[in-house]
């Protein structure tokens, strides 16, 4: 399963149990624990509620000594051993959690509360088959827990239980965005394309009105590399949405899939030249001609027409910061130039104030390296890397002094041994070098060959 993938479902487990898990502690206890049985005990009440109120102000040190001051007393009590795992739960001490969250649910078993704080400690201990078991339960009673169990299912690669689970989801909630992205994310992973195919045929044709069904269908019919079907169902899509560009970012794909390369080049065009399409959907297109390309020289001129055409219409810079990235390695002003295009459409970008910084120390104007990393350091003061481009072109000036000074600050930001550091002791190297300081000089002279080795 991919990082994406996992990451995504942590933050859909988080935020729905932030939802559903808010225990009720005052309802429907059993008689041994029932409120009238507590006002009979004042002293019990007046502690009780105080360990309460110091968990309501998150005072949970305070709220444990109570709690466990009335487990001495009243052994029996399950309310007490469900509020001391809470408490527990809040401290991060989930063994203790457990253990107390597990007496409560012996002495009253099948409370739902219980058994939901329960379900929260296995899911965070990553007792999966606890977990499941627990939320098959739950779901009986809060059909939210459908969708829990389904990423548990993906969790642990039982792909088919996952889909059940989420259609049961489905069926009780109704289609949502979570949902949508969920089913995609497990049969990405089931890797069971047809199945995918066979649930968004008929999702197209149950809501015909959303185009991100037929986005899924193509996506999958590719996958499966039934292209003319793919190609069938985006001009489908086209015809039935024709405003909706994303659909030309897999006509794109689908058409080189096909060796179709002019009207690959007619889809991109259409794609990058939306002033309201999104850059990063802009940018998948361009990737996938870019990597066509790379493999078929010869349409080299043609993508950069294309480009070049966008780069007119389009009010963002994907277009400007490909064609930078484009003649980056063969044609160093011109990617420069274009690059600077792209920084005018978005003058807080990183990584094109990295790329112009570079260009402009390789093309030997350190001057105005220095200009576009002391403006790059006022919006990302900490990057090492405007540090060390700053340093290298005063380097370049025989600024040595001013160069020590912002290569060391640059030195305090690196922490992994990697080619940046490598950069950095090399440009120490020079710049002691001409300080006339020797020592220093053959220090970081050694650093570097040390590290040059280590990375090789």
């Amino acid at each position: 399963m991919t990082y994406k993938a996992l990451t995504y479902l942590f933050c859909v487990l988080g935020f729905i149990f932030s939802q559903i898990l808010n225990a009720q502690i005052e309802q429907d206890l059993e008689a041994q624990d029932s409120i009238s049985n507590i006002e009979n005990n004042n002293i019990f009440q007046v502690k009780f509620f105080k360990a309460l109120s110091e968990r309501g102000i998150e005072n949970y040190e305070k709220a444990g000594e109570i709690l466990e001051s009335l487990k001495k007393e009243h052994s029996e009590k399950a309310v007490i051993y469900f509020q001391l795992g809470l408490n527990y739960f809040d401290l991060e001490q989930n063994n203790l959690a457990l253990e107390h969250l597990e007496i409560a649910d012996q002495l009253k078993p099948n409370d739902f509360d219980i058994r939901e704080a329960l379900f929260k400690v296995y899911e965070q201990q990553k007792n999966y088959i606890k977990a499941i078991e627990l939320a098959s339960d739950l779901a009986l009673k809060k059909p939210e827990y459908y969708e829990i169990l389904a990423n548990l299912y993906l969790i642990t690669e039982q792909y088919p239980k996952a889909i059940d689970a989420l259609t049961k989801a489905e069926q009780k909630q109704g289609f949502d965005v979570h949902k949508d992205q969920l089913r995609e994310v497990i049969y990405e992973a089931y890797n069971k394309p047809k199945k995918a195919i066979s649930y968004y045929q008929k999702r197209v044709e149950l809501e015909p009105y959303n185009p991100l069904n037929a986005i899924r269908l193509t996506r999958f019919l590719i996958q499966s590399e039934q292209y003319r079907k793919a190609l069938e169902t985006s001009k489908s899509l086209i015809d039935n949405h024709p405003h909706f560009t994303r659909a030309y970012v897999l006509k794109t794909q689908i058409h080189l899939k096909l060796d179709e390369v002019q009207q690959a080049f007619d889809a991109l065009e259409v794609v990058v030249s939306d002033r309201f399409l999104e850059e990063n959907y802009k940018v998948k297109a361009i990737e996938y001609v870019k990597s066509y390309v790379e493999n078929h020289p010869e349409y080299q001129e043609a993508f950069v027409q294309v480009l070049n055409v966008a780069s007119k219409t389009a009010e963002n810079s994907a277009s400007f910061l490909d064609l930078g990235l484009f003649y980056f390695e063969n044609d160093k002003p011109r990617a420069l130039e274009n690059f600077k295009k792209a920084l005018a459409q978005n003058p807080q970008d990183f990584q094109i104030l990295r790329y112009i910084s570079i260009l402009e120390l390789q093309l030997n104007k350190p001057e105005a390296a220095i200009e576009t990393v002391d403006q790059a350091l006022e919006i990302f003061p900490t990057q090492a890397v405007f540090m060390l481009i700053k340093g290298q072109a005063l380097v370049e000036q025989t600024q040595y002094n001013a160069a020590e000074s912002v290569l060391l600050e640059a030195e305090s930001y690196i922490f992994e041994e990697n080619n940046l550091m490598l950069q950095l002791y090399e440009s120490l190297q020079r710049a002691y070098k001409g300080l006339n300081e020797e020592e220093k000089s053959n220090t970081y002279q050694a650093k570097a060959k040390q590290l040059k080795d280590k990375l090789k």
